[in-house]
């Protein structure tokens, strides 16, 4: 057989060179009935029947070879018989389609996206938007910068009836958008979604937030009276429900609907949420004592939960490496950067496992992250050094738990009048503080012996001995809860300031107060150094210093120190966390693009330089190109 096709090989190249097609073509047919599957041979064969205009044969052959080398993986190798398929049938988006798929496998995004965006146009002359999507999404996928593209899927997927995959694409819009700052085109993105689905209440709310943006009042009412119907108690609905009846000129509504935003934050323990609803209660009506009283209150709890034991004196550090530490920690826990501080905490904790400044940072970082439980185990290893202060520690522990924080004993909570309204008849005698009577049962029974026979002042001077003991009991913790609010439920407590943080606490220091703890120098020294091979003070210099910029130049330092995985993570990091308009956004995709080349991620370079050259066509122009003239070759 090998033989026979080696002559009939021959034969078909000399009627080739002799001009005859039609002999060529009838000895490539016999080797083809030798071996149906010599995709080599039945190309020769579609090629052949293009030459003699017979493009129906042509097309059939082809079709072939493009359907076997698919099913090899040969993509690249499809590509150039799937463009005489096209040349064949220009009018066919499936070809096209396929073709875009062939170019994405090889690597030529432009070549992809000019044969993709032939598919959906295509399809959609055909009356067929479903179709037209799938190359519209892949489109998209490629240039994940460009919302456009996103939207243009959401439009194909509504237009062919896909309610549910429409509304999926809108959404994916409208988190970009918000991530961007985009407030008015989330409103715009929302309003076409509704129109698939009007009930939803996320886009009822991003509706009417950016009507009430635009000063549209009236109609972000109409849009937030089915959302509140839905959902009265979601605190961002009454928010806005609260700010269009301001809006609207129906001050009255506005403050009845912050009356409830404040309960539901209380509820929930948001007492930043409470305090914000009750501030605007109160600048509608100064003069509502009411309203002033319950600020008040909410303001003093605020003021206390502000209170981190990191304020504390006892928790000072002692130490200038312990001061950098504690410092950073609640740099990088305020800019929600909770992971890198707890990780920092806990490596400064391995060589100084006794510090209580750092076992305080711990400590407030887990709550800072919403890691309560974790939180309380450290501060419990507080209490025996905290002396004095235990009282405030233990006050700490039970206002994390969500519950109402033990009161100290210097407070006015426990004076005669408070507690002889809210809890018997008769001022209790004054309890014995020096001297209490032993009890079976230990401190908590004592406790609750003297709360019975109305020694309410004893009762709690015998439960905070308890809790020296055990400061995680939850029943100790739930009476004096409910001494506190017995007391209070009578007589409102006067309104108290905020505490002032202790001299030398870092708990409220400012970013830009931190120049007496951290090194001298700032981000353009620190940039300088890294730009001469400095990297380890460069870093020093800047990893405590908040902004993009700091964090761009401390992946350079990282780079200096040839340390690209460090570096990766800090850009990757911050970029996420940035937004567009910041001015150090170019130069940091920029560096990620470099970052990401040095590492053999080229598909992502690319993709990086082409959203940096559609957000900042001005931003190194000659270098974003010749980066990605060098990509484009390298991942053909």
């Amino acid at each position: 057989m090998s033989n026979e096709r080696q002559r009939l090989e021959q034969e078909a190249l000399q009627q080739l060179n002799r001009g005859s097609t039609d002999g060529a073509l009838r000895a490539y047919l016999q080797i083809l009935r030798l071996d149906p599957k010599d995709r080599r041979v039945r190309q020769k064969v579609g090629e052949i029947y293009l030459r003699q205009g017979k493009n129906a044969d042509a097309e059939k052959h082809l079709r072939e070879v493009v359907d076997s080398l698919l099913k090899e993986g040969s993509h690249r190798a499809a590509v150039s018989v799937l463009k005489q398929l096209a040349g064949l049938r220009p009018d066919d988006p499936q070809i096209q389609s396929v073709l875009g798929e062939c170019y994405l496998a090889g690597g030529y995004q432009s070549d992809a996206r000019a044969a993709l965006d032939a598919a959906v146009r295509g399809w959609v002359s055909l009356g067929k938007p479903l179709l037209a999507a799938k190359p519209a999404r892949r489109v998209a996928d490629s240039a994940p910068g460009d919302v456009t593209l996103r939207l243009r899927v959401g439009e194909l997927l509504q237009s062919g009836g896909d309610a549910a995959g429409a509304l999926l694409a809108y959404q994916e819009v409208i988190d970009e958008f918000r991530r961007r700052g985009r407030l008015d085109e989330v409103g715009r993105v929302a309003e076409i979604a509704l129109a698939l689905k009007a009930d939803d209440v996320g886009l009822l709310l991003d509706a009417a937030q950016a009507r009430i943006a635009a000063g549209d009042c009236k109609r972000a009412l109409q849009a937030l009276q089915p959302a509140f119907a839905a959902a009265p108690k979601e605190a961002r609905t009454l928010d806005l429900l609260a700010r269009a009846f301001e809006g609207s000129g129906q001050p009255d509504r506005a403050l009845k609907v912050l009356v409830e935003l404040s309960r539901v934050a209380g509820d929930r323990g948001e007492i930043k949420g409470e305090v914000e609803a009750l501030r605007r209660a109160a600048a509608l009506v100064p003069d509502d004592e009411d309203i002033q009283s319950r600020l008040a209150n909410a303001e003093e709890r605020l003021g206390r939960l502000e209170q981190k034991l990191t304020g504390l004196p006892f928790a000072q550090p002692v130490h200038e490496d312990e001061l950098r530490v504690v410092v950073r920690a609640e740099v990088l826990a305020r800019y929600g950067l909770a992971d890198r501080a707890e990780s920092e905490a806990r490596a400064a904790l391995s060589s100084r496992a006794d510090s209580v400044a750092l076992i305080a940072a711990l400590a407030e970082v887990l709550v800072s992250a919403g890691r309560s439980a974790e939180a309380l185990p450290w501060m419990e290893r507080l209490l025996p050094r905290a002396g004095a202060e235990a009282d405030a520690v233990i006050d700490r522990m039970a206002l994390i738990r969500g519950m109402p924080a033990a009161a100290s004993l210097d407070e006015e909570l426990l004076e005669e009048d408070d507690l002889s309204g809210a809890l018997g008849d008769g001022p209790p005698e004054p309890p014995e503080t020096e001297e209490l009577p032993a009890a079976n049962g230990g401190p908590e029974a004592e406790g609750d012996r003297l709360a019975r026979r109305g020694d309410f002042g004893g009762a709690l001077l015998a439960w905070r001995r308890a809790l020296a003991d055990d400061p995680l009991n939850d029943g100790v913790l739930a009476k004096i809860a409910e001494l506190r609010n017995a007391a209070r439920s009578t007589t409102p407590e006067p309104p108290a300031a905020p505490a002032r943080p202790s001299e030398g606490t870092f708990a409220e220091v400012e970013p830009e107060s931190l120049d007496e703890v951290l090194p001298e120098g700032g981000v353009a020294e620190a940039r300088a150094l890294a730009a001469v091979g400095q990297g380890e003070a460069a870093l020093e210099m800047v990893r405590a210093l908040p902004g993009l910029e700091a964090r761009v130049v401390e992946a350079q330092a990282h780079r200096a120190m040839s340390d690209l995985s460090g570096a990766l993570e800090v850009l990757r990091e911050a970029t996420n966390d940035a937004a567009e308009s910041d001015p150090a956004y170019p130069e940091a995709l920029f560096d990620l693009a470099g970052l990401y080349m040095a590492t053999q991620k080229h598909r992502s370079a690319q993709r990086l330089l082409e959203e940096l050259r559609d957000l900042a066509p001005q931003f190194r122009t000659g270098d974003v190109e010749a980066r990605l003239r060098g990509l484009q070759l390298l991942v053909r």
